[in-house]
């Protein structure tokens, strides 16, 4: 029986990528030993960094110039307090907008960084919806947001036009789609939802971030400008997991890049969300227009019949689709590697549990 892999994360990978990869546990470009034995300082292995490195600007379409890229430990939970602790001095205030789960974990790693002021949010729906029409005080160092919130379903198509950097976790669309780049200071993303697997975090910075002086201490590890001097090479490194990082933008740029991307993924979560406002049995949970296509939430009508689809659903290949705890219901997670035979044939459950 065919698995059709809905998993928010770790999610899908590209299936050239994993048979490139097992072959390069067993032999690493014919070195005749595992990658998973070689060392960091090995020439082939700061290849892989460079690469995934030129990678990263080539498809996004930053310059050396402006930005940085590191690859760094601690997955993106690190970046909710890194990120504070590099850019915002003790009395100095960021403006956060609370989108749901991990806007209020990103909320609480900065308190003991600055002041942390919440502009908006969207709790009092249920996390429904992208708040709007808020305002960012201008004396705010920088406006955080995510980009997409895989537990509630959540993507912010249009991003806010401000005066100060952005800051984005963009976890679960990084390389999903086209971004505006033009307020971007910072945006980061663990890997393991569309450009590889656990391990490691992409974290871009615009370069005139370090313009700011502050005044604390940062712990060496922790500071982003130590990780920059070397390369992201400053300790032992997560190597298979930026190796397959490596692998799954090779594939992504061989199949269009962003726009490539985007223009499946489009496709594929419009199957879907068609299916659900059309059933008799199924309702999304969020509004329309900030309606994610990296993660599709939804319910039934009768939640009484939410566990026997869930049971159909697992007995027939489909894995992962049960819905965040907090949340409930259902969440199909369509990232990059995602067929769309996959997702037309969730549609073709979700009908036939209508006429069973």
């Amino acid at each position: 029986m065919k698995i059709h892999n809905f998993n928010p994360g770790p999610a899908i990978l590209p299936d050239v990528v994993k048979i490139e990869a097992a072959r390069s546990v067993i032999d690493f470009n014919n070195k005749g030993v595992s990658i998973l034995e070689m060392s960091h300082r090995a020439q082939d292995i700061m290849g892989i960094f460079d690469e995934a490195t030129a990678l990263v600007y080539e498809i996004i379409g930053i310059s050396e110039n402006d930005y940085e890229v590191l690859w760094l430990q601690g997955g993106a939970s690190a970046q909710l307090f890194m990120v504070p602790m590099n850019f915002l001095n003790k009395r100095e205030t960021a403006a956060y907008i609370d989108t749901g789960y991990w806007g209020l974990k990103a909320i609480e790693a900065a308190q003991p960084f600055g002041k942390i002021e919440v502009i908006a949010s969207s709790k009092e729906t249920g996390y429904d919806r992208i708040p709007k029409n808020y305002t960012v005080p201008r004396r705010a160092k920088y406006l955080y947001l995510i980009s997409n919130n895989t537990i509630d379903g959540t993507q912010m198509h249009d991003f806010p036009e401000v005066q100060m950097p952005i800051v984005c976790d963009m976890t679960s669309d990084f390389m999903s789609r086209t971004i505006p780049l033009k307020n971007i200071g910072v945006m980061f993303s663990a890997a393991q939802k569309n450009i590889g697997s656990t391990g490691c975090t992409c974290v871009i910075i615009r370069k005139d971030m370090f313009d700011r002086k502050i005044t604390r201490t940062i712990p060496k590890l922790l500071n982003y400008k130590t990780h920059i001097a070397a390369k992201s090479l400053y300790h032992t490194p997560p190597i298979f997991s930026v190796y397959l990082s490596l692998l799954t933008m090779r594939w992504i740029k061989q199949n269009g890049g962003l726009l490539g991307m985007e223009k499946c993924n489009a496709a594929k979560a419009k199957v879907l969300y068609d299916e659900i406002d059309t059933s008799a049995l199924f309702e999304g949970n969020v509004v329309k227009e900030d309606r994610s296509d990296m993660n599709v939430c939804f319910r039934m009508k009768s939640p009484e019949l939410e566990s026997g689809f869930l049971k159909f659903a697992e007995q027939n290949g489909i894995m992962g689709i049960k819905g965040f705890p907090t949340v409930g219901g259902f969440r199909a997670s369509l990232y990059n590697a995602l067929p769309i035979e996959s997702v037309e044939f969730l549609v073709s459950l979700m009908q036939t549990f209508r006429e069973m």
